[in-house]
């Protein structure tokens, strides 16, 4: 059963997602080019993404919260870099996957000074780089299933434009969930006895 602590955390960051995916899902057409797009879809995160897993976290004053959504910003920054030079350079699953995993072990780098966790970097990164790439591919077959495609496809009875939103939605829906319980475990308050 879900950590209770967990669910408030991964709602709110799945929420942020969602809000950055609405940027490619309506707003596609307005970016000229792919980097563009995925820069302001990073600024979403930038602003809003550590605030959304703080709730509890082991953070306790407002200072301590904005610390750490300063070195959330930075390491997110971080991270994007990373997944965008590696998926840009190879353009395939290789350079989702290795862009994820230098990006997450970067971030969790910067964020591990916030967490009680008494596991290793590799560990950490691995946990948290399991529920990302869960909810990261889960999104992904959504998202081709809900336009027909694949072995999973359906065939939904709207329009095209329509069709493709909610497939884009479902990828954010899915991967922020995914990330979302990854971060949120990773600063989580601990348990008391």
């Amino acid at each position: 059963m879900m950590n209770l602590r967990l669910i408030l955390p991964t709602g709110l960051f799945t929420l942020v997602t969602l809000l950055s995916f609405s940027i490619w899902a309506f707003g596609s057409r307005i970016f000229n080019s792919e980097p563009s797009l995925y820069a302001m879809c990073a600024l979403v995160f930038l602003g809003l993404g550590g605030l959304a897993i703080t709730p509890g976290s082991i953070l306790e004053t407002k200072k301590e919260v904005a610390g750490f959504c300063i070195r959330f910003a930075v390491g997110f920054a971080a991270y994007a870099f990373l997944w965008s030079i590696s998926w840009f350079t190879f353009r395939d699953t290789f350079g989702e996957i290795l862009g994820s995993f230098l990006g997450l072990l970067t971030i969790i780098a910067i964020l591990r000074r916030e967490t009680t966790s008494t596991r290793p970097l590799l560990t950490a990164t691995a946990v948290v780089f399991l529920w990302h790439t869960l909810g990261y591919y889960t999104g992904g077959l959504t998202y081709q299933a809900l336009q027909g495609r694949g072995q999973l496809g359906i065939q939904l009875p709207f329009e095209p434009n329509t069709i493709v939103t909610l497939a884009r939605l479902s990828w954010g829906l899915f991967f922020g969930l995914g990330f979302g319980i990854g971060l949120a475990s990773l600063i989580q308050r601990p348990r008391t006895s």
